[in-house]
């Protein structure tokens, strides 16, 4: 899923990528309806990208496995059902959650379309009024990420101030709480981050929030400094919660805080990641950090412009810069070891598996490995 593991640390420590110089191992060209802007899933030697649609790639090669158009912008989580045979991969959209059949469903000759290939719609959105938020016109990622385990889908309800919990049988909801009611603007939540049996999501205006993942009851919440909260990532030591300003670790049981710091940021998106003790991250100006997870404390900085989602593998940070470059630090040092320009934008977050990196590439999806 979308920041690797239900804690959302963006940390592969199984996997490696290149650390050098990348080139294009292979790049496919998907079908005109294709526009992705969210990071690619592997499971199992399958690339699944969403973007107006689901499109399977053979991982190795990037032979085109099947696609089918759809509503869905957000990227995929791999989620256990058993009610099916395969697997289902849950997306999100403006419109709703959807639970989709990784196998493709059954292709029916001359009509160019698929039988079984979307297995269920989850809750929507129910109109409250005019509603303030991203648009799918100005913004390629307008909703969500989901989170999937246990046979359950976590996400926010676009367009609403809503959670749900959604059966990855059919759709229907576990719980569904509201964040506050009687407001035409929604709330504008980050992706939610899991660990310990609670479920964490930050979100604008202000609050981070800790919910019981069972029931949905409310275990903690708690207003902090910045207006824009944008993504907590689940930690040993606490909760990494970014925000346009800074980062702030919070206590996992009482969402006390445990230090906050002030990068003078001016971050509108993008996510942390950590790994082995560091949080790194964007300041959304001119600047990449590695800080201390403990005490906050910078451990180096370098040059970068705007916000972005980093991950991490094998002591190598990779983040997109601007939406446009791909760049590898080291994980030590904050040394840079490579950049990629592709020739289009957006550029999503890459995805790491076996020393290559995936990636989508608004109308196309490419994969890089380390220059021989």
């Amino acid at each position: 899923m979308a920041g690797y593991d239900l804690a959302g640390t963006g940390y592969n420590p199984d996997a490696s990528g290149p650390s050098d110089d990348v080139e294009i191992v292979w790049e496919h060209d998907a079908t005109d309806w294709f526009r992705g802007a969210a990071p690619p899933i592997l499971l199992d030697g399958t690339l699944y990208a969403a973007g107006d649609g689901l499109v399977a790639l053979e991982a190795e090669t990037g032979e085109g496995l099947f696609g089918v158009r759809g509503p869905y912008t957000s990227s995929l989580a791999q989620v256990a059902a058993d009610a099916y045979r395969t697997e289902t991969l849950a997306a999100t959209a403006t419109s709703g959650i959807y639970g989709l059949n990784a196998g493709g469903g059954l292709e029916v000759p001359f009509l160019e379309t698929r039988v079984g290939a979307h297995r269920w719609t989850g809750p929507g959105h129910h109109p409250r009024g005019p509603s303030i938020g991203p648009h799918p016109s100005i913004d390629p990622r307008p909703s969500v990420d989901p989170v999937a385990t246990d046979g359950t889908v976590y996400a926010p309800v676009h367009g609403t101030n809503d959670l749900v919990a959604v059966d990855a049988n059919d759709g229907s909801a576990h719980w569904r709480i509201t964040h506050h009611e009687d407001d035409p603007v929604s709330v504008s939540f980050a992706r939610p981050a899991i660990r310990d049996g609670l479920l964490f999501v930050a979100n604008w205006p202000y609050q981070v929030t800790a919910y019981d993942r069972t029931d949905g009851a409310l275990e903690w919440r708690r207003e902090l400094e910045d207006q824009m909260q944008l993504s907590t990532v689940a930690t040993e030591a606490g909760v990494v919660v970014t925000s346009r300003n800074g980062v702030t670790l919070l206590d996992r049981a009482t969402g006390d805080t445990v230090w906050r710091r002030d990068l003078e940021g001016n971050a509108t998106d993008g996510t942390a990641a950590v790994a082995d003790g560091t949080i790194f991250l964007s300041d959304g100006r001119e600047t990449f950090y590695a800080l201390d997870l403990e005490s906050g404390e910078q451990r180096w900085s370098a040059p970068f412009e705007r916000e972005t989602t980093p991950v991490v593998a094998d002591g190598v940070v990779y983040a997109v810069e601007h939406g446009a470059r791909l760049v590898g630090f080291d994980a030590d040092t904050g040394e840079e070891r490579f950049r990629y320009e592709p020739p289009e934008v957006p550029l999503s977050p890459p995805i790491v598996g076996d020393g290559v990196l995936y990636a989508v590439n608004r109308e196309r999806i490419v994969a890089l490995e380390e220059v021989e």
